[in-house]
């Protein structure tokens, strides 16, 4: 799955986060987008909202008010 970062600062501690979990991949693929995948056989759907909970609980972590949001 691709992760827009938004602000290209945070890609290299979205990837760091992503390293710290348990069965993920994640590699820069472009200048604020990330692409994520998660090992095993997970239906597609199941994938993406594991994907989208973790960006959520990184964002939580590190969005300040006057920041974009990760998509």
């Amino acid at each position: 799955m691709r992760v827009h970062v938004g602000d290209s600062r945070l890609v290299a501690l979205l990837l760091e986060y992503f390293e710290e979990q348990a069965d993920c991949v994640a590699v820069r693929v472009g200048e604020a987008e990330i692409e994520v995948s998660l090992l095993g056989s997970l239906r597609t759907d199941v994938h993406n909202a594991t994907v989208e909970s973790l960006v959520e609980r990184f964002r939580l972590l590190h969005e300040t008010p006057d920041e974009a949001p990760l998509r």
